[in-house]
């Protein structure tokens, strides 16, 4: 897919996280700036969500390269609540690029496996260790 030059939008920014949004490209690029406590990531969850509904874009990268390891309260809610407010938007497909600690890494992907295996997600997600790699496949 040949993509126009990207004009990204910010809709959402905060010293722990950033939203941007590329209508003419329907992609949405979302990038936690440092590690959180439970309530940001609810916050910045949230606003992922309303954002993904607000538009109805189908495309998103969530780049969590600077999160840290995630607290229990935390991982239920990631798992229980956060991938079912995503899957009652119209998103399709979702890259994400996770940190380089292998701690933090396994705790991401613990959460999408957990909300698989409740049957919570009616979208698409791949795990990148780059942007660059997961802009290519957002974008196949």
């Amino acid at each position: 897919m040949l993509l126009m030059y990207p004009s990204y939008q910010t809709i959402f920014s905060s010293d722990f996280y950033k939203i941007q949004i590329d209508r003419e490209n329907n992609l949405l690029l979302a990038e936690w700036l440092r590690g959180v406590k439970h309530e940001e990531m609810v916050i910045g969850g949230t606003k992922l969500y309303e954002t993904l509904r607000d538009t109805g874009i189908t495309r998103a990268v969530a780049n969590a390269e600077r999160l840290i390891l995630l607290d229990a309260p935390t991982k239920e809610w990631m798992s229980k609540h956060f991938y079912e407010l995503l899957s009652q938007t119209p998103l399709e497909k979702l890259a994400r690029v996770l940190p380089s600690s292998l701690f933090a890494r396994l705790s991401l992907e613990a959460v999408a496996t957990r909300a698989e295996a409740l049957s919570i997600n009616r979208f698409q997600f791949k795990n990148f260790s780059n942007q660059k790699d997961a802009l290519i496949w957002i974008n196949e």
